[in-house]
């Protein structure tokens, strides 16, 4: 005597077929976003104040006229600068 044993199915052939089908739709509709959609460029004007940027952007500083100047020399520095020694912890991978 032969034993039989089948898979018992649900009528759900229509909806897992829907579903690969949705889930396939995401997917091509990802890859053409991501891959072959053009993006917009998005229209800039330049303000005003930009131009002025532009402006100082083109000066030229020289450092003698600098060294020279009283009021660059009668500057103050009001911070101090930490020595690279001092930064950090010397052994970063130890607990605290």
């Amino acid at each position: 005597m032969a034993i039989i044993i089948e898979e018992k199915t649900n009528g759900n052939g229509l909806v897992n077929f829907i579903s690969w089908l949705g889930i396939l739709a995401i997917i091509g509709a990802s890859v053409y976003y991501i891959f072959f959609k053009q993006p917009e460029f998005i229209e800039f004007t330049v303000s005003a104040s930009f131009k002025n940027i532009q402006q100082l952007s083109q000066i030229s500083i020289n450092s003698d006229q600098l060294t020279n100047n009283q009021q660059f020399q009668s500057l103050k520095q009001y911070i101090t600068i930490p020595l690279p020694q001092n930064i950090g912890r010397t052994n970063p991978f130890l607990g605290f």
